[in-house]
């Protein structure tokens, strides 16, 4: 078993293969020469009921009976063969007896209907066929044999003849399988080679192998698909490091720059109590940015569990523009909201108001003063969606597939430290994927729409 943990997939198959081609060629050729055989000694079998038929008719003529009876060599003559036997017995006493090598007859229990029997049980090296008939008052008994040396003979030559042609075939075969099993696996050799090729510098580097075989075509087609996988998410992580640590650096130099300027001259208390409120707003900031990254990438990894349950939306919602009305009063705006009142969906109540309360929070903060918020839940056979409207509010098209990418902004003169420095879309997009749902965005006619999209309500 170590042995073929060692070898070479074109290699197993070849043997695989050689083991097979024994088995067929053993297999047909037993049954072959079993089936000649068996054609032989049943052709032996009808030599000795022909003579014993022969013999039949000579006794329906006494006088030739006599004949042979006076001249046994006649019959002998007719049947020129050495090693045959031919008796002929009327009331146990031989009328004609040709038996060359006097060969033993074993006991026989005659009747009317030919019997074959061997002189021995084990190694019979005669085969006898004999019978009793009766013609007038006279019962005669007829005895035919034959010896199976020139049968045993013959099936000694086919057997050889069989076991070399089968042989011969194996390895013909086997050779064969070896030069099928390396040329079906060339391509696969090629794509080993192309892979190897692939490394952390070379990501861009795709697999082209031209082969004929059809699974070797699919396992590059995956591999590719893999590799572009690969690259996006090794581009991401590499994106998401430079991200991070430019958002991480802006707070850090905050910190230090404030601190190196108090320290160049005496400080009063005051001042050094503003210092450290300042650097409490730093470090609540740094918290949260955190806090976000880590549910994002534990997220994404599914490591969060949710404990589900039936939520009445339109409460949920009345909570979370609660939460808003004095922004939204501040900013002279309006909030619509179209919601059933017994609307349920089944969601983790906690994620689901935090990804309304991000949106609503992008719409209010971006939205223009004295404009208008739409919040309108629908649903249909499938799911349920959750729409958020920020009127005469656009977003530049190149703009809409990156909006839930972690750090992103439109606009940096609109990022506000305080706020989730770039996440908040992006935990909104996790938490979406958290409940197998998903979140889009449109510029539509009356402004730029945030859609959360749901299973369908229980």
């Amino acid at each position: 078993m170590k042995i073929m943990n060692r070898l070479s997939l074109a290699s197993r198959l070849s043997i695989a293969f050689s083991l097979i081609s024994c088995v067929v060629f053993i297999s047909i050729g037993g049954l072959s020469y079993q089936s000649f055989r068996e054609m032989v000694y049943t052709q032996q079998d009808k030599a000795l009921t022909a003579r014993i038929k022969r013999m039949e008719v000579f006794l329906t003529d006494a006088h030739t009976i006599h004949i042979l009876g006076k001249y046994p060599k006649l019959y002998e003559n007719m049947v020129g063969h050495e090693d045959s036997i031919f008796i002929v017995k009327e009331s146990n006493k031989d009328l004609i007896r040709l038996n060359p090598l006097n060969i033993k007859i074993p006991r026989l229990n005659y009747s009317p209907q030919i019997q074959y029997c061997n002189n021995t049980t084990h190694h019979p090296t005669t085969r006898f066929a004999f019978k009793s008939i009766q013609f007038g008052n006279q019962d005669y008994q007829l005895i035919a044999g034959q010896q199976w040396y020139g049968a045993n003979q013959i099936l000694s030559q086919y057997f050889w003849k069989v076991a070399f042609y089968s042989g011969l075939g194996i390895v013909l075969s086997s050779l064969l399988g070896f030069m099928v099993g390396h040329y079906l696996f060339r391509s696969m050799r090629i794509l080993i080679a192309e892979t190897s090729k692939i490394n952390v510098k070379k990501l861009n580097h795709r697999i082209e192998v031209e082969s004929t075989n059809l699974e070797v075509q699919q396992l590059s087609h995956a591999m590719n698909q893999m590799l572009d996988k690969i690259q996006d998410d090794y581009q991401k992580l590499a994106q998401f490091s430079e991200d991070i640590a430019h958002e991480l650096r802006t707070p850090l130099n905050n910190l230090m720059g404030q601190t190196q300027i108090m320290l160049s001259h005496a400080r009063t208390t005051d001042e050094l109590e503003n210092l450290l409120y300042s650097h409490l707003e730093e470090y609540e900031r740094l918290t949260k940015l955190i806090e976000s990254m880590l549910f994002i990438a534990r997220s994404e990894h599914r490591e969060y569990g949710l404990d589900k349950k039936s939520v009445n939306l339109k409460q949920l919602i009345k909570n979370i523009t609660d939460y808003f009305d004095c922004l939204i009063d501040e900013r002279e705006m309006s909030l619509v909201i179209h919601v059933m009142d017994d609307f349920n969906i089944v969601a983790n109540e906690i994620w689901i108001q935090r990804a309304i309360a991000n949106l609503m929070s992008n719409a209010v903060l971006h939205g223009k003063e004295g404009g208008e918020i739409t919040l309108e839940v629908k649903q249909n056979d499938a799911d349920c969606m959750i729409r958020i409207v920020t009127h005469n509010v656009f977003i530049d098209e190149k703009h809409l597939s990156h909006l839930f990418d972690r750090f992103y902004q439109v606009d940096e003169s609109r990022h506000k430290r305080t706020q989730t420095g770039g996440l908040g879309l992006a935990i909104v997009k996790s938490i979406m994927q958290l409940h197998g749902g998903s979140v889009e965005v449109e510029n539509q006619t009356e402004g730029v729409a945030f859609k959360l999209i749901l299973p369908r309500v229980c």
